[in-house]
């Protein structure tokens, strides 16, 4: 049976002319797990919204719809309620009760089911997803991966037959992020549920589809099995080239025969066969330069500790020190007390307990307008948040409503900006008929426009594709080149790895470990680059695809 069969569909939104879906034509078998991806803005959110009746997205559709076998128009509330789950990228939208019991009730009880199929729903949820010690927990108090896997706790709870899932991971730390995508590939395989999953993040996603779904430009590029995917297209293809998981990456840049490895174990194999009768450099691949050429801090905590309620510590006796000039990754589980230090940083939260400087200067020097209005700025991790208009450019004007500035200097502001972040076409659209990271964008533009020396970045590429994430580096790095001090809170090792200059582990609430990113991935284990795990048995040093490439090449050529 077919879950799905989407026949020359295409999609447009109100007022705009081109298309977010064009002809699109799939058929997706019950229990299949489907990985779905493309550049922000291909279509991925869309689709999916599709394949969910309540949700579908307001505008003109074309071509034929069938959820197992029904067209959506046919599908009751009820039924696509109970048969059809959606995960959404944001789980502050998806809870709705108090405690992590009541979550999971709330789906069987909106259905009309009796008092002991609820409870005996509830006490196999919590076995299946070891949730037994988090039941009588407050939602509010739970981790992002814990409320993230407590979100698809509650909707399996419902038994759907299709899940769908919009970048399930993209808030989650690399541990989380495999507990959450285990349990999913886990419904479908040991349960035969059907999964179409939207992710940036592949690394850990590929290796469990049994189908991978590329769309670009609203388009399907590519439709097959991971390991049928061409190395040509992987090479060629700039997306591809940048997004899919690392052994492919680096054996389609090769040339290697045979299908392209999907995981780092296979790509480690493939590695240390190549690597056999090869005398090792000791150390392998020299780092890069490291960029900071002074440690002269930007940003200082000594010994800070900080508690919501005066109980809990959720920074204690924290010490690190951000370079001028350098780009800085903050690093740790969910929970850790990254987005609350970034908070501290700018002011946002109060300094209680130790010190915090900010270019040489006690935070509490400081004037307030003068630290928000040039000192420091910060792009929260929830940006839907910053915009209320009916366009981007009506939320852009409107956060320089305080900036002494003619009109046309706000104009010549604003136009500078979008163009900066790539977000100049998105100016007359409404900040919710943009994709997630299409919106990041336009935060980040909104953010910049106070030209602040220190710019504080809560999860800067979520929901960006790979290829903007590059783009958005070399920005960011401009700007370091520029004075300008970046502190980023980020999940992505892969990221973190290639463009940063320095990064901190924070764990327990305090600096577990702070130096150059070589050293940091490759002391840590577990806590690193899917590269290092790859190739540090042949090249301990490397922490990037391309450091293995290289490496790789100058192998195959000697």
């Amino acid at each position: 049976m077919e879950a799905v069969t989407l026949r020359n569909v295409s999609f447009s939104y109100p007022n705009t002319e081109k298309k977010a879906l064009r002809d699109i034509s799939l058929s997706v078998p019950a229990g299949a797990f489907v990985a779905l991806c493309g550049p922000s803005g291909s279509g991925k959110s869309t689709l999916l919204r599709l394949m969910k009746p309540e949700l579908a997205p307001h505008g003109t559709s074309e071509g034929e719809i069938r959820l197992f076998g029904q067209a959506p128009e046919e599908i009751s509330l009820r039924c696509s309620a109970q048969n059809i789950g959606f995960l959404l990228q944001d789980v502050e939208y998806q809870t709705v009760t108090h405690t992590v019991r009541s979550e999971l009730a709330f789906g069987p009880e909106n259905l009309g089911l009796d008092d002991r199929v609820i409870r005996l729903r509830i006490a196999e949820l919590a076995a299946y997803f070891s949730l037994e010690s988090i039941l009588d927990k407050k939602v509010a108090d739970l981790s992002g991966g814990q409320k993230q896997l407590v979100c698809l706790a509650s909707v399996c709870a419902m038994h759907p037959g299709l899940l769908l899932l919009d970048e399930p991971t993209s808030q989650l730390d690399p541990a989380a992020s495999v507990t959450l995508l285990e349990a999913v590939n886990r419904l479908c395989k040991e349960n035969g549920m059907t999964v179409i999953l939207s992710e940036h993040r592949l690394e850990q996603v590929v290796p469990m589809a049994d189908r991978l779904l590329v769309l670009e430009n609203g388009k399907i590029l590519h439709d097959c099995p991971p390991k049928s995917l061409p190395a040509a297209a992987v090479k060629e293809n700039e997306f591809l080239r940048r997004a899919m998981p690392v052994s492919m990456r680096v054996f389609a840049d090769l040339g290697q025969p045979g299908p392209l490895p999907v995981t780092v174990a296979e790509g480690k194999q493939k590695l240390e066969a190549l690597f056999e009768n090869i005398p090792q450099t000791p150390g392998g691949p020299a780092p890069a330069p490291a960029r900071v050429k002074t440690k002269d801090p930007a940003v200082e905590f000594r010994h800070v500790s900080f508690s919501y309620d005066g109980e809990q510590f959720v920074l204690r006796d924290c010490s690190l020190q951000v370079p001028r000039g350098s780009f800085f990754a903050l690093m740790g589980a969910n929970a850790a007390g990254k987005s609350t230090a970034l908070a501290l940083m700018c002011g946002v939260l109060p300094c209680r307990g130790g010190k915090i400087s900010l270019l040489g200067k006690n935070i509490r020097q400081y004037d307030p307008r003068t630290l928000s209005g040039g000192v420091a700025a910060l792009l929260p991790q929830k940006t839907q948040a910053l915009f209320g208009g009916n366009t981007i450019y009506e939320d852009l004007y409107y956060s320089l409503s305080s900036a002494a500035l003619s009109k046309e200097e706000k104009h010549k502001k604003i136009t500078d900006a979008a163009a900066f972040m790539d977000v100049a076409h998105l100016l007359g659209t409404h900040p919710y008929d943009v994709s997630g990271g299409e919106l990041q964008r336009a935060a980040l533009a909104m953010i910049l426009m106070k030209n602040p020396q220190i710019l504080l970045l809560d999860e800067p590429t979520k929901g960006m594709d790979n290829v903007y994430k590059h783009r958005l580096a070399q920005r960011l790095r401009g700007l370091c080149d520029s004075g300008v001090t970046v502190v980023a809170v980020t999940h992505d090792t892969e990221f973190a790895a290639q463009y940063c200059d320095e990064a901190a582990l924070l764990f327990d609430g305090a600096t577990a470990l702070q130096a150059d990113v070589t050293a940091f991935f490759t002391e840590n284990y577990f806590y690193t680059t899917a590269a290092n795990k790859m190739a540090r048995s042949v090249l301990p040093t490397a922490i990037t695809g391309a450091q293995v490439t290289a490496a790789c090449r100058d192998v195959i050529k000697n």
